[in-house]
């Protein structure tokens, strides 16, 4: 099954540019989802798991399943406001089919679905799942809100014809397509492989002189994490950051008088953060791609050190005096600018994979790199410029969508 959805995924990120210009796309609305108990959560889980196989069956009987007639989607707080709804679960009604057991329940585009059958829907894929739990023919309670007030429909469940599902009834009484859900948003995870343009040139200067091995100039990989929400729109409004460490240690001999024996030692950090900004489009009901960029900083920082382990409580001067036990930190910082693309693929209600490519561009606000010591910083000489430029590519989980 994992190998059927990985294949799955890779066809449809090859062939989503065709995909877009095939696939009217319309906004859909979304919904943060409030007040969720542990507990909830946790049946979801559960739930969700379960749905895999049972998915599999839908699919090959989905004529015989019992529909609402209803389209549908979760909602947001720009929803909730503007039309007055005072409460913190529900789905959003975006149309219903044509002469379907919805519309002669008198349910229309607009009313939000409270409750189905005694139970609360809390959301989208809740919804779902009560309605597949019934059986064609069985009449259920829906209590809906629409203008600020509460009413109860008694609706019959029916199947539908699949002519019905690919068109909306609006409350003029015209048709259009679907719309499609941009998601809800989420976060989680973010490896980043970024491959610096010079090859670390100007850093790998400094560690080969200090008798350290380079970085690979074929890129490093960076760990962090970071999120995003639904703002209305397709927009999202989110965060993240990613950073990079090497810390190593060797002997090494220092020429004097005499030669000395230390152990010197090298860390070297790289990271970045900033917000994000992001335009969602939805290419199917599991797959959205989005344009967007990150604003924020990031740097390098290297120190090195060396001591061979023998201090003295009278000989403190002598040991600063001496090269023995020394050591130098060094950092350049950037204002980093990164527009990005990137697609995600929906595999459960609360899990998505996430590929994102960009370029980041830097602007740094110090000429060359600056050496520190207790807290001042000081301009070093001859000091090179060092941009932070490069490709960035990203691919891992995603908990939500």
């Amino acid at each position: 099954m994992k190998k059927i959805l990985l294949v799955v995924l890779v066809a449809m990120f090859l062939s989503s540019i065709n995909l877009f210009a095939q696939v009217e796309i319309e906004e859909g609305v979304n919904v943060y989802e409030i007040d969720m108990e542990v507990e909830e959560a946790l049946m979801e889980v559960e739930e969700a798991l379960d749905d895999m196989n049972f998915n599999i069956l839908v699919s090959r009987t989905s004529e015989e399943q019992p529909r609402m007639g209803v389209f549908l989607s979760d909602m947001d707080f720009e929803d909730a406001y503007k039309i007055h709804y005072p409460y913190c679960y529900g789905v959003y009604v975006t149309g219903v089919t044509h002469d379907g057991p919805a519309q002669k329940a008198g349910l229309a585009k607009g009313d939000i679905i409270m409750e189905f059958d005694g139970k609360q829907a809390k959301f989208e894929s809740k919804l779902v799942k009560l309605i597949k739990s019934k059986s064609i023919g069985d009449e259920v309670k829906v209590k809906i809100f629409r203008d600020e007030e509460i009413f109860i429909a008694n609706l019959t469940l029916a199947t539908i014809t699949s002519k019905d599902t690919e068109m909306i009834l609006t409350k003029d009484g015209s048709k259009k397509k679907k719309k499609l859900s941009v998601g809800n948003g989420g976060g989680g995870w973010i490896p980043v492989w970024f491959v610096d343009n010079n090859e670390f040139e100007d850093i790998n200067h400094i560690l080969v002189d200090y008798g350290f091995n380079g970085l690979d100039e074929k890129g490093i990989l960076m760990h962090g994490g970071g999120g995003n929400g639904n703002m209305g729109k397709g927009w999202f409004l989110g965060g993240m950051g990613a950073g990079y460490s090497i810390d190593k240690k060797k002997g090494y001999g220092i020429d004097g008088d005499e030669i000395i024996d230390v152990t010197r030692r090298m860390l070297y950090s790289n990271a970045f953060g900033g917000v994000t900004l992001d335009k969602r489009l939805a290419i199917t009901k599991n797959l959205v791609t989005s344009l967007g960029f990150m604003l924020g900083w990031g740097g390098h920082n290297l120190q090195i050190s060396q001591t061979d382990g023998a201090y003295d409580w009278d000989e403190l001067n002598e040991d600063m005096n001496s090269s023995a036990n020394n050591a130098i930190e060094i950092e350049k910082n950037y204002i980093l600018f990164q527009p990005k693309a990137t697609i995600m693929y929906r595999i459960l209600d609360w899990l998505s994979i996430r590929a994102e490519g960009g370029y980041m561009l830097s602007h740094s606000y110090t000429n060359g790199w600056d050496a520190i010591s207790c807290d001042d910083n000081f301009e070093i000489n001859n000091s090179p410029e060092t941009p932070y430029q490069g490709y960035t590519i990203s691919i891992g989980p995603w908990f939500g969508f």
